[in-house]
């Protein structure tokens, strides 16, 4: 018979990637973890993951589990939060518009799969928030930061754009293109290397989901950070030569309670690969 704890453990080593990283997020040891998925891997008679030295790969033996154990273990655990009837603690969440928020997301599932207690919302105010996902230079006033992850920007192209093909750029090559603007991005102002080339107003987005559709459609160019090229099936983004892009940090920024700080280190471990 399955328990429902071991499967806990199966699912963040999944999400997180590493043993190490499964058992901060369930405030348990290494070898705990280690011993949860061998006893599966011996219940289901196979490997659940590859090992390496960059991490934990899930099987097909291993993905076909997750995607069957997923909503069945987030459904035992409400349910257990609620005959407990424990009181949770609602945490407020924001996430500025630079930000794709499927990065962070196997965090917040696994963290909030394994803290009954938790409930996490979403806000349309960072002033408001407990936790933020957030440019390192973009953190809220009197909140504390903590990184997860630097990357250099470059330019994000259409698949179809004709310059698609070549694996980097140099600036001339993007003057006769239209620049989406990212008002919301501190170093837009740096990027809108072009616009005063361009008789026609580039078009201007509200978040950077919606920058990445628009280039998809056609509309233009944009410069964005470059994880964000495995965000849309519809872009891809190249290094530009000859010019310095800069970088951007992000991370999680938290109110300075004991409460927040307590958990975004945990977030943050977690996200950590």
């Amino acid at each position: 018979m399955l328990e429902l704890t071991p499967l806990k453990y199966f699912l963040s080593a999944y999400e997180t990637g590493t043993f190490s990283q499964a058992a901060r997020v369930n405030d348990v040891s290494q070898p705990t973890v280690s011993a949860a998925i061998q006893k599966l891997e011996q219940h289901f008679d196979g490997l659940l993951f590859r090992r390496s030295k960059t991490g934990l790969t899930a099987t097909s033996l291993g993905e076909k589990l997750y995607r069957e154990a997923v909503g069945s273990v987030a459904q035992l655990s409400a349910l257990e939060g609620r005959i407990k009837r424990a009181p949770r603690k609602s945490v407020r969440i924001f996430c500025f518009p630079d930000i794709l928020l499927g990065a962070f997301a196997p965090t917040l599932q696994s963290v909030g799969r394994n803290a009954a207690d938790l409930e996490f919302s979403f806000i349309a105010s960072a002033e408001d928030c407990d936790l933020s996902c957030v440019s390192q230079n973009c953190v809220p006033k009197g909140h504390g930061f903590l990184p997860i992850l630097t990357e250099p920007y470059g330019v994000a192209l259409g698949l179809q754009h004709p310059l698609t093909a070549c694996d980097s750029l140099h600036i001339r090559d993007l003057q006769a293109y239209p620049v989406i603007h990212r008002p919301y991005c501190p170093n837009a102002d740096g990027f809108d290397l072009f616009a005063s080339k361009h008789t026609s107003r580039p078009a201007q987005a509200v978040n950077d989901h919606q920058v990445l559709d628009l280039i998809s459609a056609g509309l233009g160019i944009a410069f964005v950070p470059v994880s964000h090229g495995d965000a849309h099936a519809g872009i891809v983004v190249r290094p530009v030569h000859g010019q310095d892009m800069g970088h951007r940090t992000i991370g999680f920024s938290h109110r300075k309670t004991a409460f927040a700080t307590e958990l975004v280190t945990i977030l943050a471990a977690s996200a950590r690969r």
